[in-house]
């Protein structure tokens, strides 16, 4: 058994980029490829996990086949935040992001382009379109907790927590405390059901392949900076303030009656960290004349790397992004 695995190679990435812009933590990538298609893309990851997720394997990246599409393709890359990163707010990662639309706007002479948004990082790219709607082409929010407002587990532990006392108490918060708290939401599925499946299919080096990968990702976790942990907890789970209108950032209401471009929302049935309950509710929100939703009958984490998502849902998303960049 330890000889099979020993024999895995694992390494992140299978695209190749450049880092185009490097701020203290946060990065800019730029990936390699012929661009055929105007409007470029810009991926905005969330701040808990790494972005290699949307290029794992070659016959499971959706980074691989947007640029396959003709997509010009780039990324934020959040880094991993130390203790000096303990006051960062939610403010800086949206002005990294819009530093980042005005680096591509200017390189690639458009004035919009396609935000994508992972996970949180759909909440990030969400906010980001209502303050600055003229420089978003489209929107494609994935796995998007918007309203925060569900009776999922995850949900209803972070509405009974005090961030602020967490924080006192550890500073940013590890990625080895949250993927506690991931795996105790489903521990049967997520740690017995996992390594049984590992155990019945020893001898298929594939599968150790995408095992070992997956895993990889899973444990490969930044920590949290203890503002940003304290503002999403308090003013996303608890309050609910995105959706109910409240959320400032700088000042400015993030205001979702901004959101008229077209917007693409792809969900997963039986996702437990991001319930259809999260997004749902915001599509019928938003005024957005050009709006669809597509989902597939996966979790959180299929959605994105398992090859039924990648053989229907990934062909019809990437068909609604290309179609709407040129």
């Amino acid at each position: 058994m330890l000889e099979k695995i020993r024999e895995v190679n694992v390494k992140p990435w299978t695209c190749d980029f450049e880092v185009v812009h490097e701020d203290w933590l946060f990065k800019l990538l730029h990936f390699k490829g012929e661009r055929k298609h105007r409007i470029p893309l810009l991926f905005v990851y969330a701040f808990i996990n790494r972005p290699y997720i949307l290029d794992l394997h070659e016959d499971v990246s959706v980074v691989r086949k947007l640029i396959k599409e003709g997509v010009d393709v780039w990324m934020v890359d959040w880094g991993y935040p130390k203790r000096a990163d303990r006051f960062l707010k939610i403010e800086d990662y949206i002005d990294y992001i819009d530093f980042c639309v005005e680096l591509i706007r200017k390189e690639c002479k458009v004035e919009s382009l396609t935000i994508h948004g992972y996970c949180l990082g759909s909440t990030l790219a969400t906010i980001y379109a209502a303050l600055h709607p003229e420089k978003v082409k489209n929107l494609v929010i994935q796995t998007p907790p918007l309203n925060f407002d569900t009776e999922n587990a995850l949900a209803l532990w972070a509405k009974h927590i005090d961030p602020q006392r967490i924080t006192r108490a550890v500073g940013n918060v590890s990625g080895e405390m949250l993927n506690i708290a991931f795996l105790l939401i489903d521990p049967i599925r997520l740690v017995l059901g996992k390594y049984q499946g590992l155990i019945d299919n020893l001898e298929d080096p594939r599968f150790l392949k995408e095992f070992y990968s997956m895993d990889f990702w899973i444990f490969d976790s930044p920590a949290v900076a203890g503002n940003v942990f304290e503002e999403y907890i308090d003013r996303w789970y608890h309050k609910n303030e995105i959706m109910n209108g409240k959320y400032t950032v700088g000042g400015k209401v993030v205001d979702l009656n901004r959101i008229t471009m077209p917007v693409l929302a792809l969900y997963a049935e039986k996702d437990h960290i991001t319930p259809p309950s999260a997004v749902l509710p915001f599509l019928e929100k938003i005024p957005s004349k050009d709006k669809k939703a597509m989902s597939v009958d996966k979790g959180h984490i299929g959605l994105t790397v398992s090859k039924s998502s990648h053989a229907k849902l990934w062909n019809e998303a990437i068909k609604w992004i290309v179609e709407r960049s040129d």
